[in-house]
């Protein structure tokens, strides 16, 4: 009977010791995903302003600009956003199952021969060497305080192949951020931007739940006014500087999303954790009681 107590005691040891552990990863994953919810939100006010902007502009004047020229989707890369740890549930896995419709529904279209990725995140990388895939580039989890310098190499090597036109389309697929209980997988087209896209996601940052009341009285204030912009020298040298630093934000606000996404799904499997360790001790604190009292 020592034995066998000496034996639960150290049981018991051993989970207070890994509940305290998941406790503390909880905390610190809520601290961080706090921080990655107002990084998000201060981006989305400059973020509609520019769409705004190209809005006005590509009406009109976006006639030929590489950005903005529809092709037949031959060759596609895709920009894959996972973490570089686990222990953040479903997360991952759910991404990736979004990517497989999305690659079933690429299969479908005629003109289509291939897709190749860049990695963000060491757990995506593994998941698409492992299933063969060919991926041209791979970059670390961008999962602490991001910023726009940190997507830099990623934006820049997508525009370099699309303008030279070894893709057709660039896709983010990445997890958007809808709430801390509420984080769904999103596959987006980058390039190039048509007006149904840019409506889409305009429409989606005016009618988003989680804007801030300052950014209510923003587009209250704004929308319709774009139509009176002036836009100089000309608007086709506006076109050239803002699509670049447009991509460059969607790309930034993606890795935000999944920042955010990460955290927050981290912060709730170590939670469960946490709930799953005291179920386990209480258990074993009543097998302790009646082996002792035996």
């Amino acid at each position: 009977m020592a034995h066998s107590l000496r034996d639960i005691r150290r049981k018991m040891k051993a989970i207070k010791s890994t509940r305290q552990v998941t406790k503390a990863m909880e905390l610190v994953a809520a601290a961080k995903m706090r921080k990655a919810v107002l990084h998000a939100q201060a981006l989305r006010r400059y973020a509609l302003h520019a769409w705004e902007i190209l809005l006005s502009v590509g009406r009109t004047h976006a006639r030929g600009h590489t950005f903005l020229l529809q092709r037949r989707v031959n060759r596609v890369l895709g920009i894959v956003f996972t973490s570089d740890r686990g222990l953040c549930g479903s997360l991952n896995a759910q991404l990736m199952r979004a990517l497989q419709e999305y690659l079933k529904g690429l299969s479908s279209l005629k003109s289509f021969e291939s897709i190749d990725f860049i990695t963000v995140g060491r757990k995506g990388h593994q998941i698409l060497t492992r299933q063969g895939k060919m991926v041209i580039a791979t970059f670390p989890s961008l999962s602490n305080h991001p910023s726009i310098k940190d997507i830099l190499p990623i934006t820049k090597l997508a525009i370099d192949e699309f303008k030279k036109g070894t893709y057709d389309h660039v896709v983010l697929i990445y997890t958007d951020f809808i709430s801390p209980l509420v984080q769904q997988p999103a596959v987006k087209v980058l390039l190039p931007f048509s007006e149904s896209e840019v409506r889409e996601v305009f429409n989606t940052l005016l009618t988003n739940k989680r804007k801030t009341k300052e950014e209510q009285e923003v587009v209250k204030t704004d929308l319709g006014k774009v139509d009176d912009y002036l836009f100089e020298p000309t608007p086709e040298q506006v076109l050239d500087v803002i699509l670049p630093q447009l991509t460059e934000i969607q790309v930034y606000q993606a890795v935000l999303e999944s920042v955010a996404s990460e955290h927050s799904a981290r912060m709730f499997a170590m939670h469960n954790a946490t709930d799953n360790a005291t179920e386990i001790l209480d258990d074993i604190t009543l097998m302790y009681n009646q082996t002792r009292q035996a």
